[in-house]
């Protein structure tokens, strides 16, 4: 009965993808784990492209249907791709179409057939995967305004991979997006459902940010995420306008649930800059828990996080790139966590940001050498540490308390690791990828077959 289940659904996604080939599409967002995703984010630490670089706004897939060094159209005006990964006990069947509409509408699809989750390997910057499920969507967008509602995900930071409160290595959500370019100012808001936990409490995320960017060497942003939970509580029509503040709504009582115990909001500042075309600088600081005077809370700490990232390109021609790059990412013990655990920074028990969770920190140094529509080579190497109170054990659990101690918390797990990944490109229509992670605890190896119609 399971394998004829299976038929079924691989003969429905062929069909599915015949069908998405008949029609022109030039918009949405790529998968994270898609070779040109990694492509276009090693042309912005080289310094290419910024005019098209934002802090809310995901690499697109028009990137399919253009020479990525020469901008120039390629004589192609449908994009299909077909994708196999296994290894260590993973198997991946995906598929990725697009299709676009007259005057903006478009519609996106990705199926993906499974033969496990990847739970029983711990999160890495390569195998931590976001189609791990089936996402679609609907939207319109023109060259000043988006609206979509679909399932997926969001990456708001400066930087490449080092998010923190939202990122697209977590698991997909269904959410409604609003966006508005005015030029040098861009504007970024979503709401969505996240799950229903213990009982019919039900779990939503909300989240509003904007940027000014002079679209050649610097962008500079603000944002404010907000999770709110409630047993059978609908979603909060107080969080609907764009520009309003968690703080505002919360303290005037303008939600559907009174009070100020059943949302738990953080706040971010964001600045990329680039400095002589060859040297980036990623910056992002997240604050969950302010203290406002320190003498009455002098007991107290804040809840923050903090990640940099600097990355320089000695060598950039129209055929190579090569970067070095180091970064570090810290997030406090008590940061993500609530005085309610449903109000937490988690979907079903993973992070919703950083992928290593809260409570620890990361060094990394890598390298990456991209030879245009060939090869891809990452390598990096790093250093982890994680506290108990890591969000990543106990996701729905209330904070401890906010005393100030020691960092990382309890018995503290350090973890020294290497990662690579390698991307080959043959004929331009199929790409083979190779990847793998060495550390002390455990070793995945993975393989995949990426084939573009």
């Amino acid at each position: 009965m399971i394998y004829n289940n299976n038929i079924r659904i691989i003969v429905f996604y062929f069909f599915a993808f015949i069908i998405i080939q008949l029609s022109e599409i030039k918009t949405q967002s790529l998968p994270k784990n898609h070779f040109l995703y990694t492509g276009e984010e090693m042309l912005y630490d080289a310094g290419m492209n910024w005019e098209s670089l934002s802090l809310f706004e995901p690499i697109k897939i028009d990137i399919l249907l253009k020479d990525q060094t020469s901008n120039q159209g390629l004589d192609k005006d449908y994009i299909g791709q077909f994708d196999l990964s296994f290894g260590d006990g993973i198997f991946h069947l995906q598929g990725l179409g697009f299709l676009k509409y007259d005057k903006g509408f478009y519609g996106y699809f990705i199926p993906t057939v499974k033969s496990q989750p990847m739970l029983n390997h711990k999160p890495s910057s390569f195998f931590t995967m976001t189609n791990n499920q089936n996402l679609s969507g609907i939207g319109f967008q023109n060259d000043w305004a988006i609206l979509q509602i679909g399932k997926g995900t969001e990456s708001w930071g400066a930087g490449n991979n080092i998010q923190l409160a939202l990122s697209d290595y977590s698991d997909a959500y269904d959410y409604v997006l609003l966006g508005s370019d005015y030029g040098k100012l861009r504007v970024r808001y979503i709401h969505g459902f996240l799950e229903n936990v213990n009982e019919n409490i039900n779990r939503y995320l909300t989240a509003r940010g904007f940027e000014w960017t002079n679209k050649k060497s610097l962008i500079i942003g603000f944002s404010e995420t907000v999770i709110y939970s409630g047993k059978n509580r609908s979603f909060d029509i107080g969080y609907l306008n764009p520009i309003s503040s968690h703080l505002e709504i919360e303290l005037n009582d303008r939600l559907n649930t009174i009070g100020n115990a059943n949302s738990n909001a953080v706040w971010q500042i964001h600045m990329d800059l680039l400095l002589i075309n060859k040297l980036r600088l990623s910056f992002n600081y997240l604050i969950d828990e302010f203290i406002i005077d320190k003498k009455i809370e002098s007991w107290k700490e804040n809840g923050t996080g903090l990640s940099v990232k600097v990355a320089y390109t000695p060598f950039f021609s129209n055929q190579l790139t090569l970067s070095i790059y180091g970064s570090f990412v810290r997030i406090g013990t008590p940061t993500f966590r609530h005085l309610i655990g449903t109000n937490n920074f988690v979907q079903k028990g993973k992070p919703i940001g950083w992928y290593q969770g809260s409570d620890g920190e990361e060094y990394l140094l890598g390298v990456s050498f991209y030879k245009m529509q060939n090869v891809q080579l990452i390598i990096k190497a790093g250093h982890r540490k994680s506290g108990n109170e890591n969000i990543i054990k106990r996701p729905l659990e209330p904070y401890k308390d906010y005393m100030k101690g020691i960092f990382p918390s309890g018995n503290v797990k350090r973890n020294y690791f290497t990662e690579a990944l390698i991307n080959v490109w043959l004929k331009n229509k199929m790409v083979i990828s190779n990847s793998f992670r060495l550390q002390k605890t455990n070793h995945l190896f993975c393989t995949s077959i990426s084939i573009l119609f």
